[in-house]
């Protein structure tokens, strides 16, 4: 536990910052740039991590999972990292393949809606070179508990160098597709990040040791690489699918004001992300050595500090939505109804802990990949359907849709399977908590000035919040914490 505190509160920090970066990012790239040019961004990002995660061909998840059977710094992890290399780089070069077959249907596709990606998709594969190696380069690290230099470099030092950018082109000192190419650069720049930072730690071993592997070893990772590229693929069809089909269906511009709104909506799962960079090495650590017990307690910490986080960033939206529409500039009017719904799809799946980390290291991996498979279809026929009827409001309810089914059938399937029941009377505690919290300030009238008024809204709820946690207990690890800092900042 000393490990997970140690790096979680470390991957926290630049978590947090990294959200109060990520939203002055947001509000300047919607008064910075047009709806069009935000969705050529998006559009890029997307097509990008969806292509990467099929190239890694599944190797991300056998990093986690199977590192601690290789794991020996003077024997170089017996190799661990040159076959992890060696399997990305085939499956990037198989990756470039697909994409070049399906490059004219790209071009066509978006030729009349979205242009501005057609005049950009030779960034694409570069971009999903990086992307790709910056996620099997972080896993290896999380898997050797070094997980914040990851957190630090894509929550921090990017949106640093994203902000920058921002300003310099708000100066007018370079065009827009210099700024294109600038971003794409500090985007990649993470990866590289990383790849110092393995060398300086004397951790860059790609040295094979033959015959270190049995068969039977060899034969799961296998078994999990296959189950792991349906898993992770699909799941990052279900990230991003959205976005896609928003530019399929209604253009470019609408994809742009899509984009912003998502990035608002998602500020409340980066605290989750912090946890989930150090907890899953040690969920594999712990099934390894068989330890169900201590995964319970993993799963029942995760849900109640999730839940009690995810809820009050929840608050904040909720009560500021009318404040954060006065903060962007017209134009994205319409991402409003977004922002509202992905943040009730994103508390479900802060709410819900760390059930895909625990599934996806237990032996009962391959259900994963069959949970993901069939969230796919609801997240494209929900998509499919609502777009039509609500316009960018209906892909967002696709994905709230999405992630509720997915959360709950993990939920039922922990249950079953290992009689894990994260929630206890904490939790009703938590849903009483926020609901007095929400209705402390819904009624009261708006300020002329809108920062006024943020202040003052949440103050009121967060204060409250916090207060009744504290006095009611409801969240014991969190309350611990809390008191420790207060503490220490009284003396």
């Amino acid at each position: 536990m000393g490990i997970i505190e140690k790096q979680a509160t470390r991957n926290a920090i630049y978590s947090y910052i990294g959200a109060g970066l990520g939203f002055l990012t947001t509000l300047w790239l919607a008064h910075q740039l047009s709806p069009a040019e935000n969705g050529v961004i998006g559009i890029l990002v997307s097509f990008s991590a969806l292509f990467a995660q099929f190239a890694n061909l599944g190797f991300t998840s056998v990093t986690i999972r199977f590192f601690p059977y290789f794991r020996n710094k003077d024997k170089g992890h017996h190799g661990f990292l040159f076959y992890a290399i060696v399997i990305t780089l085939l499956g990037f070069v198989l990756c470039w393949i697909v994409y070049e077959f399906m490059k004219p249907w790209l071009i066509s596709g978006n030729m009349a809606k979205s242009k501005l990606f057609v005049d950009y998709i030779f960034y694409l594969m570069p971009l999903t070179l990086f992307t790709v190696f910056f996620n099997i380069f972080d896993s290896y690290l999380r898997a050797g508990f070094s997980s914040v230099i990851g957190s630090f470099t894509k929550d921090f030092l990017q949106r640093i160098f994203i902000i920058i950018i921002l300003t310099l082109y708000f100066f007018n000192l370079f065009s827009f597709p210099v700024f294109i190419f600038l971003y794409i650069i500090v985007t990649c720049a993470p990866t590289l990040i990383l790849l110092a930072f393995i060398f300086r730690q004397k951790e860059w071993h790609v040295k094979p040791i033959r015959g270190f592997m049995s068969k039977e070893l060899r034969k799961e990772m296998l078994n999990l690489a296959f189950y792991s590229v349906l898993a992770v693929g699909a799941g990052a069809i279900i990230i991003n699918i959205d976005t896609i089909m928003v530019n399929q269906m209604l253009g470019q511009e609408q994809t742009g004001v899509y984009g912003i709104a998502f990035r608002f909506g998602t500020l409340i799962v980066i605290p989750a992300r912090s946890i989930y960079r150090i907890i899953s090495g040690i969920v594999a650590e712990n099934f390894k050595q068989n330890k169900i017990e201590e995964i319970y307690k993993l799963y029942i910490q995760s849900c109640n500090s999730q839940l009690a986080i995810g809820t009050l960033l929840f608050l904040g939206i909720w009560a500021n939505i009318d404040n954060i529409m006065h903060l962007l500039p017209a134009a994205y009017a319409d991402g409003k109804n977004v922002i509202l719904i992905l943040s009730v799809g994103y508390l479900t799946e802060m709410a819900t802990g760390i059930n895909q980390v625990i599934i996806s290291n237990s032996k009962h991996y391959r259900w994963e990949a069959y949970f993901v498979f069939i969230t796919v279809v609801v997240a494209v026929v929900a998509n499919y359907i609502l777009i039509p009827i609500f316009g960018i409001a209906g892909s967002a309810m696709a994905t709230a849709i999405t992630f509720m089914f997915a959360n709950i059938a993990r939920l039922l399937f922990l249950m079953k399977v290992y009689k894990m029941q994260p929630y206890n009377f904490n939790s009703l505690k938590l849903i009483f908590i926020a609901l007095l919290s929400y209705f402390s300030v819904y009624f009261i009238p708006a300020f002329n000035n809108f920062y006024v008024d943020i202040v003052i809204r949440s103050g009121i709820a967060g204060g409250l919040f916090v207060l009744l946690i504290l006095k009611m207990e409801a969240t014991p690890e969190l309350n611990k914490k809390i008191r420790k800092n207060i503490k220490r900042f009284i003396k």
